[in-house]
């Protein structure tokens, strides 16, 4: 009894030094060196950067605009930089950047040191892009840009007296006006857009840092004219990208109806028996008449070889586009003709061609804008263009995922909305 009672003893305490030894063991590794708290707690801070990698605590900075008149050597004249460097600054910056595209209003800093010495200077060529100039221990330049945040926003309205009264009331930048107009640009005569014609938007705000920079893109948009209602999507595919219907057909036709940018008036109809107002006698009037300020920019109302430039006569400076074997278009009166338009040139849909003016028989400044198909003159106002190609069958499942999205969106905005409503 007692051998056994020694035996189980013995056990026990075996088996205790053995729980203690695994509750100390401990790994090693070969060539571990021992890591030193007080090392980890003597890294340096990051210096603070400004939003041109600059370490703000090194220098005195001073942000202004340029003025009327100024030049980059004006300015850094100014600030004592002396005629050597800016001509070496100048000259390193050909080449990378425009320096006469410098104009009043642009922002710029001046980063100085603690002496007063100034060794940087940065150009904000736009909202988002800058060039850095750097001639403290050697001489550099470099481009950059900040990045843009986008927010999604939205607009719905009724139409009283016309759009962009409309969409002022809303509280929204004008630019959004100009670009539904571009969308739309085929498929709606804006001019004969009347009271109680609804539309909704669905648009990109962007920012840079805190600062709101303008509209951006339209995502989707709808346009309800004389009971018909028309949604428009953008979408990207493949390298390419374009506002589409709800079927994939492209918003985009072969012409556009009105060469502008926006919708001028009307001053004058497509008649085949129209009062000349210089001359006081009937005659067909086969063009449609846009009043607008002299020098407004005139677009090409579709891709095409340009067949006349020059002046001619009553019509005064006129450009014609040979389209294709159906269409060609000519742009009468205008004051002068854009940079490198001449006969033999291929143009794309939406270039500048020329400028509004009152050359030739001509009460005013205005465009006569004139359509034939087939060497028959029609009427651009009524006549209902073909589309261009729409997306290719690989794409529309993508393309009707994201209309589903879009519709949903489209449909919680009521036209009688009364503020915009951020979507997130």
């Amino acid at each position: 009894m007692l051998k056994k009672l020694i035996g189980i003893g013995l056990l026990l305490t075996l088996l205790i030094v053995a729980i203690s030894t695994l509750g100390k063991s401990e790994k090693t590794y070969p060539d571990e060196e021992p890591v030193n708290l007080q090392t980890l707690n003597e890294i340096p801070e990051q210096p603070p950067l400004d939003t041109y990698g600059m370490n703000v605590k090194l220098y005195d900075v001073t942000e202004d605009q340029i003025r009327r008149n100024e030049s980059l050597s004006l300015i850094l004249n100014r600030h004592g930089v002396g005629p050597e460097t800016i001509h070496n600054i100048q000259q390193e910056a050909r080449g990378k950047v425009n320096l006469n595209r410098m104009i009043p209003g642009q922002r710029y800093r001046i980063y100085k040191n603690d002496d007063g010495t100034a060794t940087t200077f940065v150009w904000h060529r736009s909202a988002t892009d800058y060039t850095t100039f750097s001639w403290g221990d050697d001489l550099r330049i470099e481009n950059g840009s900040i990045p843009e945040r986008v927010s999604v926003a939205s607009v719905s309205g009724t139409i009283r007296s016309s759009l962009a009264n409309a969409i002022q009331a809303k509280g929204v930048s004008q630019r959004l006006v100009v670009e539904l107009a571009n969308i739309y640009a085929w498929t709606v005569d804006f001019y004969s857009l009347r009271q109680g014609d609804n539309f909704k938007a669905i648009y990109e705000n962007r920012h840079v840092e805190d600062t709101y920079i303008g509209i951006g893109r339209i995502k989707a948009a709808e346009f309800e004219h004389r009971g018909n209602v028309r949604r428009a999507y953008y979408f990207e595919y493949g390298d390419q990208a374009g506002y589409f219907d709800a079927d994939g057909n492209s918003m985009r036709r072969t012409m556009m109806r009105v060469p502008f940018e926006y919708n001028p008036r009307i001053s004058s109809h497509f008649s085949h028996n129209r009062l000349h107002p210089i001359l006081n006698q009937r005659r067909p009037h086969y063009g449609t008449d846009y009043a607008a300020p002299t020098g407004t920019p005139i677009l090409a109302a579709g891709d095409g070889v340009v067949t006349e430039a020059q002046y001619r006569g009553g019509n005064g400076n006129i450009v014609q586009i040979r389209h294709n074997s159906v269409y060609r278009t000519a742009y009468l009166h205008m004051s002068r003709f854009a940079p490198g338009i001449r006969p033999g040139v291929t143009v794309q849909q939406g270039q500048v061609i020329g400028y509004v003016g009152q050359t030739g028989l001509a009460t005013g400044p205005h465009l006569c804008y004139r359509l034939y198909k087939n060497n028959t003159p029609i009427n651009s106002v009524t006549y209902d263009f073909p589309p261009s190609d729409g997306l290719s069958p690989e794409y529309m499942d993508q393309f009707l995922v994201r209309v589903e999205r879009l519709d949903a969106m489209l449909d919680e905005l009521g036209s009688s909305e009364a503020d915009r409503l951020a979507m997130y």
